[in-house]
């Protein structure tokens, strides 16, 4: 049974942490074109991302430089992954004669 106490209680820890959560929205960057034609992804704190890099709407691996690597095979800690034309690591499909899973993981050859 739950009582008054306790649900005015709850109610304070969700109250704050709604505000809290408010003021410190989650993380989020934009991409950036370059004069070079390179897409870079800007960090909320203004620093360029290198490395793997996971979004919303896929995986990308970017160089140390920041720029977005495409129609690339990339060795992981000893696996092969493949990002297409648009940058994002290319799942459940065929790349000329290599098969990638699910993970994006190179698991087969024809």
């Amino acid at each position: 049974m739950i009582t008054m106490k306790k649900k005015t209680g709850l109610t304070l820890i969700l109250t704050i942490l709604c505000f809290l959560m408010s003021a410190f929205p989650a993380m989020a960057g934009e991409w950036h074109k370059t004069a070079e034609d390179q897409y870079q992804y800007i960090k909320d704190d203004g620093t360029k991302a290198t490395g793997l890099l996971e979004l919303k709407d896929g995986t990308y691996y970017l160089d140390e430089k920041g720029n977005r690597k495409t129609s690339y095979w990339l060795r992981y800690k000893g696996d092969w992954y493949f990002f297409g034309e648009d940058g994002q690591m290319v799942t459940d499909a065929w790349v000329d004669n290599y098969h990638v899973d699910s993970d994006g993981q190179m698991d087969k050859m024809r």
